[in-house]
C-alpha cells in the first residue's frame, strides 16, 4: 500500500498510534519470554553439572550462549515497554554521549564509512544515559546498514526554539526549547511507501534495523521528545530528534 498523499504530520500520527500498541505488547512479551529463558538456562546448567561428555558439554555451551544473546535482545525489547518512571533521569551532556557511543562502535564501522560530527553549543539535558546511548547506537547502525560498503554519516547537535506555528507540521510536536540530535546519511534513501512503517516493531528492510528504530521511537517519546524523518530515494535520509530542555 502506498501513501503518496501523506505529509509528515499524518505519517507521525500513524507512527504514534502504532507505537502505543507496540509498547504495551513489548512489555508483556518480554516478561513472558524472560521467564521461559530462565527455565531453559537452569535446566541446561543442571545437565552440564551431571554430564561430563565433551560433545554434550559443547552443545550445552552453544545453548547457553544463544540464551545469553536472547537475554540481551530482551533487555532492549523491555526498554520499549518501560515507562518514564523506570528510567534513570539525570543531567547529561549529549555531546559527550555521542563521542562515547561512536568510540564504542568503531569495530562495527567499515573503512568505507566516514563519520563526521558537528556538535553545537548545547545545554545539558535531563535524560537516561543508557537510553540516549541506545538511541544514538541504533540510528548510527541503521545508517550503516543502509550503506554497508561506503558512505557518509553526519551527526549534528543544536539548540533550537520551536514555535507554535512550526508545530503544525508535526503530529506530536509542541512549542518550547529543545536540543536536537540529527543523524544524516547519503545512502539510498527510504521510498515513500515504506516511510510510514519504519518504526514498526520487527519491520526490516535495507533501510531499517529490526527492532532498533521501534526502540528509538519509544525511548524518544519517553523523554517527551519526537522524531522528524526526511528522506528521498537516491539522496539519503535525515533523522532529527527533539529533546526538551
Amino acid at each position: 500500500m502506498k501513501f503518496p498523499y501523506l505529509d509528515h504530520k499524518h505519517i507521525e500520527a500513524i507512527q504514534t498510534q502504532r507505537m502505543e500498541a507496540i509498547s504495551f505488547m513489548a512489555a508483556g512479551i518480554s516478561h513472558d519470554i524472560k521467564n521461559l529463558l530462565l527455565v531453559i538456562l537452569n535446566y541446561t546448567h543442571t545437565i552440564k553439572r551431571i554430564n561430563s561428555n565433551k560433545d554434550i558439554q559443547e552443545r550445552l555451551d552453544i545453548i547457553i550462549s544463544c540464551c545469553e544473546k536472547i537475554n540481551e535482545m530482551l533487555k532492549r525489547l523491555m526498554l520499549i515497554g518501560k515507562s518514564i518512571n523506570h528510567l534513570k533521569i539525570e543531567s547529561i551532556n549529549l555531546n559527550e554521549e555521542i563521542k562515547n557511543t561512536v568510540r564504542s562502535l568503531e569495530s562495527k564501522i567499515s573503512s568505507g564509512i566516514e563519520i563526521k560530527a558537528s556538535l553545537g553549543d548545547i545545554p545539558l539535558i535531563y535524560a537516561d544515559a543508557t537510553a540516549i546511548g541506545e538511541i544514538i547506537t541504533n540510528l548510527i547502525l541503521n545508517a550503516i546498514q543502509a550503506m554497508p560498503n561506503a558512505g557518509l554519516i553526519e551527526i549534528r547537535t543544536a539548540f533550537t526554539t520551536v514555535t507554535k506555528e512550526e508545530c503544525k507540521d508535526h503530529a506530536n510536536a509542541y512549542p518550547g526549547r529543545f536540543v536536537t540530535l540529527s543523524i544524516i546519511d547519503n545512502g539510498p534513501g527510504i521510498p515513500m511507501e515504506i516511510l510510514p512503517k519504519i518504526f514498526d516493531f520487527g519491520f526490516s528492510s535495507k533501510n531499517s534495523y529490526g527492532i532498533g528504530l521501534a526502540m528509538v521511537y519509544a525511548l524518544v517519546e519517553m523523554h517527551a521528545g519526537w522524531i522528524h524523518v526526511e528522506s528521498e530515494v537516491g539522496k539519503g535520509t535525515r533523522f532529527v530528534i527533539f529533546i526538551p530542555v
